[in-house]
Order: structure tokens, then C-alpha cells, then sequence
């Protein structure tokens, strides 16, 4: 095994949320980051590091190769991610399947040229297991209905059959991730929408929530224990929607949403909405796939995993305190 002090890792997407908490847990093991991102220079969130950055689009011709190059560990925390269905083809003008697949592929030919481990971070949706036959069918119809997880069904089969080749590919499925140096858009930001009271209503739905921090701990944990070429499901805290925003309500100082909406109800109305702006080529404010991926809560069997990696997860409060504080210095909130 590689010493510590001696790794050298590439995160890609490491300006995002859970790519810059592994690119912060891996700081602390005095492992040598490389971040890679699309934007020119580094964003707030990896300003402050002491990491090299590089810029680029994994999309450009041997990308992937000259930034792996010299590595020993890939993390990639930049996967596709088909949200909006007014989208449905990716930046780079190809179906998301077609797409998904072949960025897949030409990141473990590189992984594995480089002679690289590789670290994935996926999603929980994966690991739902319907258990009536009414959930087997709600369930593929939202299979049918938004491609975001088909993309993720494929890309997790291309790492596990990576695995079985001898690839050493770890794979990490969280559930909803909080936590601090988030920097998705705003308007896609659960706390700040209900600390600027932007989010009137909650939804009817349990969740399981973990913070970014325990994310990245567990993957440290998984790498040392070598546990490639399973999924592991990381989750946190089960709580209900309304309990989780007036939490986050009663801790950021603002009163909480008073209306509370059936989740199906909800979705419905979502779905049909992004439908219609999509035919204008608008963009609605509130994607259905993210409440077509809380549904399926319903469906997850909470496992011990995270406990197997000895992480045990941070109170939730702690979570929300110390996103608030980030959102508030980033201005968001």
C-alpha cells in the first residue's frame, strides 16, 4: 500500500460539495491534491487550499490521461447528473446514456493506463430495493419518466464490471448530502430558500440526511479498509421533511413553511411545470428529479455501513449550523 504522506490525488469536480470535503479530508491526511474543475481559476471553496488546480473540460480530447497522469488516486465527484428535464442532452450536445457512458469508459481506460485506484461517488438510488408491487411499478415509471437514473444505474455497471477486470474502483453512494462550502446555484439550495423564506411549503416525505464531512470521512475509511468494487450506502439521519426545515428554520433564527404538501401531490405539480417550461426552454426553479429521488426514501433499507468504516455521524444540528455559517459568508443567506 501506498504511504500516506506519498498519495497524490486528482479530484475531479472538487469545487463541488462533496468533492471539496474529500479534497479537504484528504488535506488532512497530507495526501498531494490536484483539483480539477471547469472554471478558470479556483472558486471560494478551494481559494484558501493548499492544492494545485487545474482547469479543463473532460469532455476535450486525452483531458482525462494528462490529468491523471502521475497520479496514484482518482476521485471522481463530477459524474454526470441529469436533473432538468427541459435538458436532455448534456453540455456537450449528446444524449445523457450516450454521454454517461463514454465519459465512464474513457475515465477507467485513463484510471487504468495510469495504473490509478479510483474513487466514485455515485448515489443512494442505486441501492433502493421496492418491496410491493405498487413501488415496483412507481418506481419504474420515474425510471421511465427522467434519465437521471438510468444514467447512474449505467455508470455504477461500468465500475463494477471495472472492479471485476481488477480496476480497484471504490464506490461511495451517499444519500442527501448538508454540510458547508456548498456552491450549487443558489436557487438550488435548500437553506438559504428557507432562511430567505423562498420555500413556503414542505413536502410529506422522510429523508435520510448526512454531512459532507462524514462522506469524505467514510471514503478514507473505505480506502484504508480496500473496500473496492461494492457499493457502500452512506447515510446519516432519518427525519422527516418538516421536522428537517423547522430545524433548519428554528437554528437560522426564521419562522418555518406553514403549509405542508402531499409529496406525490407535490411531484405532480413539479413534473408538469418542468414539462411545460421545457416547451418555451425554460428551466423551472424546481427540478422533479431531486423530489423523485426523495421518494425513493421510502424504498431504502438503512444499512451498517458507515458504522463498519467507524464513522459514527455528527449531530445533524452541527450540520445546519455550520451550513448556515457558509451560506451566510458566501452570501447567499
Amino acid at each position: 500500500m501506498v504511504r500516506r504522506s506519498t498519495i497524490k490525488a486528482l479530484v475531479i469536480g472538487a469545487s463541488g460539495h462533496i468533492g471539496n470535503a474529500i479534497v479537504r479530508a484528504f488535506l488532512n491526511r497530507n495526501y498531494r491534491i490536484t483539483a480539477c474543475g471547469r472554471r478558470r481559476v479556483p472558486p471560494a471553496n478551494l481559494s484558501d487550499l493548499p492544492v494545485r488546480y487545474l482547469s479543463g473540460d473532460t469532455e476535450k480530447s486525452g483531458q482525462l490521461d494528462k490529468w491523471i497522469a502521475g497520479h496514484d488516486l482518482v476521485v471522481d465527484a463530477a459524474a454526470p447528473y441529469p436533473l432538468n428535464l427541459s435538458s436532455p442532452v448534456s453540455e456537450a450536445g449528446k444524449d445523457p446514456i450516450a454521454h454517461a457512458e463514454r465519459r465512464t469508459r474513457l475515465l477507467l481506460d485513463a484510471v487504468s493506463g495510469n495504473k490509478a485506484r479510483l474513487v466514485y461517488v455515485g448515489s443512494f438510488v442505486t441501492l433502493v430495493r421496492p418491496r410491493t408491487s405498487a413501488q415496483r411499478v412507481k418506481h419504474q415509471a420515474m425510471r421511465l419518466a427522467h434519465p437521471y437514473f438510468e444514467v447512474k444505474e449505467l455508470i455504477e455497471s461500468q465500475m463494477l464490471d471495472a472492479s471485476r477486470r481488477g480496476i480497484p474502483v471504490l464506490i461511495a453512494n451517499p444519500t442527501y448530502c448538508l454540510g458547508p462550502w456548498d456552491l450549487h446555484d443558489r436557487d438550488l439550495c435548500t437553506i438559504p430558500l428557507l432562511l430567505r423564506g423562498e420555500m413556503p411549503s414542505s413536502i410529506t416525505q422522510m429523508l435520510n440526511v448526512i454531512d459532507v464531512r462524514d462522506v469524505a470521512a467514510a471514503i478514507g475509511a473505505a480506502l484504508d479498509m480496500e473496500r473496492y468494487g461494492e457499493p457502500i450506502q452512506m447515510g446519516g439521519h432519518d427525519i422527516p421533511t418538516e421536522k428537517l426545515y423547522s430545524l433548519i428554520c428554528e437554528l437560522g433564527g426564521v419562522p418555518p413553511p406553514r403549509i405542508s404538501t402531499a409529496t406525490t401531490l407535490a411531484l405532480t405539480g413539479a413534473y408538469a411545470m418542468e414539462l411545460m417550461l421545457g416547451t418555451i426552454g425554460e428551466k423551472t426553479l424546481l427540478p422533479a428529479g431531486g423530489m423523485m429521488m426523495a421518494t425513493l426514501f421510502d424504498y431504502m433499507v438503512s444499512g451498517k455501513q458507515l458504522s463498519e468504516l467507524g464513522v459514527t455521524p455528527r449531530p445533524l444540528s452541527e450540520t445546519i449550523v455550520d451550513a448556515i455559517k457558509w451560506y451566510r459568508k458566501i452570501g447567499y443567506c
